[in-house]
C-alpha cells in the first residue's frame, strides 16, 4: 500500500508530504546517508526533505541510527570488493 501511495504521488505530481528513505545532504546534521524522513514527493521523486524540530535526544538518536546505516553500507562495500575478481 505504501508503494502504491508513493507511486500515485509521483505520477500525479501531487507535492504530497510522505515519509520515505531519502539521501540526506546536511538535513538533521547528516550527510551521504539514506534515512526515512518526511519529504515532499512529486513527479521528480523527492522534491525536498522537510526539516522537523527535533529535541537534542532525538537528534542524537537519529545520528546514531545514521551511523549504523553508514557502517553497514561500508561493510557491505568492503565485502563486495573482497569478492570481486581482479
Amino acid at each position: 500500500m505504501a508503494l502504491t501511495r508513493i507511486t500515485r504521488a509521483i505520477l500525479g505530481d501531487e507535492n504530497s508530504v510522505l515519509t520515505v528513505s531519502a539521501m540526506l545532504k546536511g538535513e538533521y546534521g547528516q550527510t551521504d546517508v539514506f534515512s526515512g524522513v518526511p519529504c515532499i514527493i512529486n513527479k521528480n521523486g523527492v522534491q525536498r526533505v522537510l526539516k522537523l524540530s527535533l529535541s537534542q535526544d532525538e537528534t542524537r538518536r537519529l545520528g546514531e541510527s545514521c551511523k549504523v546505516l553508514k557502517d553497514s553500507y561500508e561493510e557491505l562495500s568492503r565485502e563486495d570488493m573482497a569478492e570481486s575478481p581482479l
